[in-house]
């Protein structure tokens, strides 16, 4: 994990595509903006579990739909990983 320290104001760049800039300060929170891509998909961390969740259960269920949205895990070192892959779509 990457740590560092920002004042009220102040940015940080991911990819050069996304910006993440420190909006507020309080004692217990901290307010963050997030410029992104509209393609980029950006989820608190409980939405992001839940959606994950979901999507494992849905792909294990005997009754799951026929196209299950795809959805990706982050995986430790940066890359991801698909849980579940578009109908018609080939594993390489």
């Amino acid at each position: 994990m990457l740590i560092l320290t920002r004042k009220r104001g102040e940015s940080i760049w991911i990819g050069g595509r996304i910006k993440v800039t420190i909006v507020d300060l309080k004692p217990n929170q901290v307010r963050v903006g997030i410029d992104a891509p509209q393609d980029e998909r950006v989820y608190r961390e409980e939405i992001y579990l839940q959606i994950l969740e979901e999507n494992q259960r849905a792909a294990s269920s005997s009754t799951a739909p026929a196209e299950i949205p795809v959805m990706v895990k982050p995986l430790k070192g940066g890359s991801s990983k698909l849980l579940a892959k578009p109908k018609g779509e080939k594993d390489e």
